[in-house]
């Protein structure tokens, strides 16, 4: 894997009292462009706020209740991914429990974004204990060819993708390994495709996202941090900066632990339609909080995106 020669950036300095995000989909509404971020636990925690510096109110979630889909851990939904199709908001998330593979991606739609008015769909796509794959954190992003395609995957093997059908729930191929790290534990989850220019842009997570014991944190550099490869295809192959295939332990480094921020990762992107910036949104693990380096205090991160050399560099928004 290649490193970054940037030096990474502060996150956008927040209003407002503190709020925990994890693997967090941040979406601005068409209709009136406040912006809505989701995030892990509380069946997909919904906050809201008019300026993207906030402050950010908790209003609810996206499930009102568990998950249709019959599998452990179906009242926690994980990674909800969240994206405005023909009017509607799709978001995908996942149903599993820590170190299993009995995993599941599920589907919830709605018109507006806000809670009460989400319906949910219940499976797209699932992983049992001996697959190659593990069916959590999905991303959906649409081909060259206008096709849609999850993006998913978490260390077992890593990183897939699936197409699928028109209506956006239904399966339409098997599954395909698009990115691997071959050092154990493969550590690799996360995923969030988004096209600039004429490539597609993969990018994922790498390394131990929690738990961490702050007198006895990983060896520096093992902790969660964020790489890229791009591709003309949405379906790769996905290629860094010094040419490697993602598929060979290949990725360039966009984001890692530097001053107050410790172990980012579950990125997303979003254009801000009130800058035309493309907004880097991730969760990052507080160094200076009130228990440091418990990932119980994950916060939100967002930086703007240089696009100028063909690939992503973090600037200060």
């Amino acid at each position: 894997m290649t490193r970054s020669l940037a030096a990474f950036p502060d996150p956008l300095a927040l209003t407002g009292g503190s709020f925990f995000v994890h693997d967090p989909s941040l979406v601005q509404r068409a209709s009136d462009g406040k912006y809505f971020l989701f995030t892990t636990h509380n069946l997909g925690g919904i906050l809201t706020a008019t300026n993207l510096a906030g402050p950010w109110s908790s209003v609810g979630s996206i499930l009102t209740g568990e998950s249709s889909i019959n599998l452990p851990g179906r009242d926690d939904i994980w990674a909800p991914d969240v994206s405005l199709h023909n009017g509607v908001y799709y978001a995908y998330y996942s149903i599993s429990t820590f170190g299993s593979q009995n995993s599941a991606i599920g589907l919830a739609t709605s018109t507006s974004m806000d809670p009460g008015t989400w319906t949910d769909h219940g499976l797209v796509f699932q992983s049992q204990s001996g697959n190659l794959y593990n069916a959590i954190d999905p991303n959906l992003v649409f081909d060259e060819n206008g096709s849609s395609v999850l993006t998913f995957g978490s260390f077992w093997s890593d990183l897939f993708q699936l197409n699928l059908g028109s209506n956006l729930q239904s399966v339409s191929s098997s599954p395909v390994q698009v990115s691997f790290n071959s050092t154990s534990p493969q550590p690799e989850e996360g995923s969030f495709v988004w096209k600039h220019g004429s490539f597609y842009y993969l990018f994922f997570s790498s390394g131990l996202c929690c738990g961490f014991d702050a007198s006895a944190l990983p060896p520096a550099g093992n902790e969660y941090k964020v790489f890229v490869g791009r591709s003309s295809s949405a379906h790769g192959p996905f290629l860094d900066k010094n040419g490697k295939d993602l598929r060979n332990t290949g990725g360039t480094l966009v984001l890692a632990s530097h001053g107050n921020v410790y172990a980012p990762g579950g990125q997303a992107i979003f254009t801000d339609s009130k800058t035309g910036k493309d907004i880097f949104v991730y969760h990052y693990v507080p160094v200076n909080s009130p228990q440091p380096y418990d990932d119980a205090y994950s916060a939100l991160g967002l930086n703007a995106i240089d696009w100028s050399s063909g690939w992503p560099v973090l600037t200060s928004i």
